[in-house]
């Protein structure tokens, strides 16, 4: 019976880690989607120096053929992109997540977490 116990404990705390890191995986994939956009636009703009409609045809012509996911799918039309040119900043916010690339002259785009 002791044993029954155990081996039951053990599968319980086998699937909830499993399903925790799946969980967690998927929502990191969006994660590094919006950071990815944020640092291309960022690069873009501003290493560039290139407009902002070049900017999101590139990433439109890219990102078409690469988002099989159908979450990443929705995360890019439900995707804002702020531009700040006297900050030089750029926010790009997905629902409730957002990402802030910002420009640093010496050493180009780096990224930081909004929320």
């Amino acid at each position: 019976m002791i044993f029954l116990k155990k081996t039951q404990y053990i599968l319980f705390l086998l699937i909830t880690v499993l399903i925790f890191t799946l969980k967690n995986a998927s929502s990191d994939e969006t994660g590094i989607f919006i950071g990815a956009v944020s640092k291309h636009y960022c690069t873009c703009v501003f290493v560039s120096e290139l407009q902002t409609d070049y900017c999101s045809d590139t990433l439109n012509n890219f990102m078409e053929p690469a988002l099989e996911d159908p979450n990443l799918a929705n995360a890019a039309s439900a995707m804002k992109v702020d531009i700040d040119a006297e900050t030089l900043t750029v926010k790009v916010f997905v629902g409730d997540r957002g990402v802030k690339s910002i420009f640093n002259g010496e050493k180009g785009c780096y990224l930081d977490k909004i929320n």
